[in-house]
């Protein structure tokens, strides 16, 4: 189970971001979100993702997708992932975009590792 998702230097994203589905502690709907046991806290079972235009939406969709082309071999050992990296800054060209996935997989956490990727060659 997804639990949060952070992105650095992807399209419109320079600065990272993170999308969690971790509740917060409110308690006026605590009994619509599931608990996961032995860590004292809720995940919630949807999410929307809103905003205004041009503010990036669409970009965090298409994280996702390329996220499930990495995760399902689309990519081959060894060899440099093509990434769309910021691209409002040509400071960040050569810098790397990073996806760092938190996982809850057998009600055991996942280790936190970015992964790092280089820049498309020839992307603006």
């Amino acid at each position: 189970m997804l639990l949060s998702l952070t992105l650095e230097n992807w399209m419109s994203f320079r600065d990272p971001v993170t999308f969690s589905m971790v509740a917060s502690r409110e308690r006026q709907h605590g009994q619509r979100v599931p608990r996961v046991a032995g860590y004292g806290m809720g995940v919630l079972p949807v999410a929307a993702l809103y905003g205004g235009n041009a503010s990036g939406k669409s970009n965090f969709v298409e994280a996702f997708r390329f996220a499930q082309k990495m995760v399902t071999g689309v990519t081959q050992p060894d060899t440099p992932i093509p990434v769309q990296p910021f691209r409002l800054g040509p400071s960040q060209e050569e810098k790397p975009s990073r996806f760092c996935f938190v996982i809850l997989v057998d009600k055991d956490w996942s280790p936190t590792i970015p992964v790092p990727m280089a820049p498309m060659s020839g992307s603006n």
